[in-house]
Parts: C-alpha cells; structure tokens; sequence
C-alpha cells in the first residue's frame, strides 16, 4: 500500500527537489542564501536530511523551514535545523500548539476528554480500518516521555518547533532571488495547512491535501475519509481544491505521491467530491436510510480508482455523516 521503507533525494526541476522517507516526502529549494525546506517529518530523518544537504550542497544551511501543516507524520524533527533556520507556518499551526490537543488526522481524538491521547485512541480507529484511519500505538508510546502509557499535548508535540513567522490566507515570500507564494487553501484534511507555490519553478507542494497517504504513482485514488473528513465540511474540501485550481503552476508534488502530478489530474479529486456529495445529498432528499445508499450509490465512474472495494463504502457514509453535521 505504502512506498517501500528507504530514503533518497530527488531533483524536481530547476533548483527544486524533493526527499522522502519512505513514502512521506518533504521538497527544498537550493538558492544562493541558503535553503528552503518544506516539512521535516521525523528527528532521525530530518538528521539524516542535514547530513545529505551539507554534503551535497556545502555552506548552503537551511534558511527557512515551511510547516505544511501541524501533523506530528509531517511536521517533527524541526529541532534540526532550529541552529540556522526560521519556521514558517499558517496561524493555524501556532493556535493548535497553545497546549490543548487539535484536530488529529486518522479519527484520532481525545474521546474520554481526559486532556491525554491514549494508545487505545490511536489504535482503535486503525484497527477498525485497517490501514486506512487512526495509527499504531507507536504513535502514543514514542512520545510517551513519563511511561504512563499516553501522551499529553506537551509530549505529543515536544519535537515540533513552532512557528516564528504566521500568516493568515497569503503570504509571499522572497529569498534567494526565488519568489515563493504561501497559500492557506482552507479547512480540509488540516485546518492550518500551506500549499507551497515555488513560482519560478512553476511548481505546487501540498501535503496531505490534495495527496493523502493512500496516494502512490496516481491521485486516481478514493479518500480514507476518516473524522468523517478530518471533521471539515465537504464543501470547505471543495473550495480548498479550487483556491489550488486558481493558482498558476504547471507540476504538482507533496507529501505523498511518487511522482509530479498535473492540475488537470489534481482536479478529479475535486470532481470525485462533487460527485459524491451530489449522490448522497440526492438520497437524503429521497429519504433513503444509510445502508440503502451503500447499495444505490455505486459511484461507477471511479471503479478502477485505487482502494475503490475498500473505500466506496466508508467514503458514502462519511459524507452522509459531514452532510449531516455541516448542513
């Protein structure tokens, strides 16, 4: 399901490339100042990463650090590079840093409202599908710093430096003689995520959005759909992938995938949305009970999508379920 384990740099174009570690992916632009990195992911690759870019780039440190967003998969490990860089991130990121747990992805919330996520609160959304929401119990027991078998806000996000630098919908960024455009889409799988717009490079970075982790060689892929939609209305997804359509930028590349993709390709997934949510509005207004519409909506034009067996199904009722909170 998921990229091979393993670590490798890889050129995008112009001075822009991208690193993964297995399949999360970060992107970094070389300039003459120094350079940019969006995301660090984890403390053991971000160590590995300054040890490959100091090689391969010498006397060029990492200037600016860009958090796309403030998910522990994709957001450790800043600590790194804290010696030479500035951190950048949406307001959002530092309002979910303020000592109180934000929204989570996968489902993973604090249910029993005892100020701690628990392993049990990781594992049991993963467990009840399986590899598509919640996580291993990893999650909890490697920040579990005082061996009480959770994790406090503080121990969740204890290797995720905050942002010294926030902007709210847009910010421009100039560096290096390289313009890049910082770009809030909305609320949808975060609620205090960045798209990155390397303008000369004329290419888009996103992470999570609109590439989730079930993403490989193809965005033809169905949503895990977890929360029900991280617990964003489906019409904010929509509109995030519009606000992306608008921008200029011929390549698009992020946390997950293991290729470019293209505009035209990033939108389908907007298209798969619409679709659904025309589908299941349609069978509310008809009066049909959920169990009906998982054997009426069959969603035919996505049936070679990836995950589509798995997937059609949870992706019905989650959009039942958004439908119904966010009327």
């Amino acid at each position: 399901m998921f990229a091979p384990p393993g670590r490798a740099i890889t050129h995008v174009t112009g001075d822009l490339y991208r690193a993964n570690n297995g399949g999360w992916y970060v992107a970094f632009l070389v300039t003459p100042d120094g350079i940019v990195l969006v995301d660090t992911l984890n403390t053991a690759f971000a160590t590995w990463l300054k040890g490959e870019l100091a090689t391969r780039f010498p006397g060029k440190p990492v200037k600016v650090v860009i958090e796309s967003h403030s998910h522990w998969d994709h957001a450790e490990g800043g600590a790194v590079f804290r010696d030479t860089a500035t951190f950048i991130g949406q307001q959002g990121v530092l309002r979910n840093m303020d000592g109180r747990f934000p929204a989570l992805p996968g489902d993973i919330i604090d249910r029993n409202e005892d100020g701690y996520i628990d392993i049990a609160e990781v594992e049991q959304p993963f467990l009840d599908r399986l590899w598509y929401c919640g996580a291993t119990r990893g999650a909890v027991t490697a920040k579990d710093r005082d061996g009480d078998g959770r994790a406090s806000p503080a121990e969740f996000f204890a290797e995720v430096v905050k942002p010294d630098i926030t902007y709210t919908d847009r910010m421009t960024l100039r560096f290096g003689g390289k313009t890049i455009e910082l770009v809030f889409p909305g609320r949808n799988h975060a609620d205090d995520s960045t798209a990155v717009l390397f303008t000369d490079e004329r290419v888009l970075f996103g992470a999570d959005f609109p590439a989730d982790a079930l993403v490989q060689g193809s965005l033809r892929s169905l949503p895990s759909a977890c929360g029900p939609f991280d617990g964003h209305p489906l019409s904010e997804w929509i509109g995030s992938y519009r606000k992306l359509e608008s921008l200029d930028f011929d390549l698009l590349v992020g946390g997950h995938g293991n290729r470019p993709f293209t505009k035209a390709e990033m939108a389908e997934g907007r298209e798969f949305l619409e679709t659904l949510v025309r589908e299941v509005e349609a069978a509310m207004r008809r009066g049909e009970s959920l169990a009906r519409m998982k054997q009426t909506i069959r969603l035919e034009r996505y049936r070679d999508w990836a995950h589509y067996e798995a997937l059609r199904e949870p992706n019905i009722e989650a959009a039942y379920r958004n439908l119904r909170i966010y009327k």
